[in-house]
């Protein structure tokens, strides 16, 4: 009678085994798969209710976004950026920049702290230079 029993267990740790590696072989092909990137032209729209009056010298340039896995980054003339997003696609990042030639005229440093914030996977960002109460939405070419 063990020794039924033993082949019993034996038989369904077999069986067992056979649907995990079954499982797993439909797995694989999906987590190896290369991860595509997602690229759009963003143009700065200066938030106007929400932004100091000093905000309106400053140019509105255009960014190129590139979303690839966690990582967005945003190419534009002057002042890139690489910001970490999170697996909903929240993004909330620091970096430094220049400012444009219109703005730096009021600060005495050269390069300011910016924020990206929103969702990267929903393309809805906004960029802020939080010293100076300037918001730009990122607003997607075309949408």
């Amino acid at each position: 009678m063990a020794r039924e029993h033993h082949s019993g267990s034996a038989k369904l740790t077999a069986h067992l085994q056979a649907g995990a590696l079954a499982g797993l072989s439909l797995l694989l092909p999906l987590l190896a798969e290369p991860v595509r990137a997602e690229t759009w032209i963003a143009d700065m729209k200066l938030e106007r209710q929400r932004s100091a009056g000093l905000c309106l010298k400053g140019v509105e340039s255009a960014y190129t976004m590139e979303l690839t896995g966690s990582t967005l980054v945003g190419k534009a003339r002057n002042n890139p950026f690489r910001a970490r997003v999170a697996a909903d696609g929240t993004v909330r990042d620091d970096f430094l920049a220049e400012l444009d030639p219109g703005l730096n005229q009021s600060v005495s440093t050269k390069l300011q702290k910016f924020t990206i914030t929103g969702n990267a996977r929903t393309r809805d960002l906004e960029l802020a230079w939080p010293a100076s109460a300037c918001i730009w939405k990122l607003a997607p070419r075309g949408a």
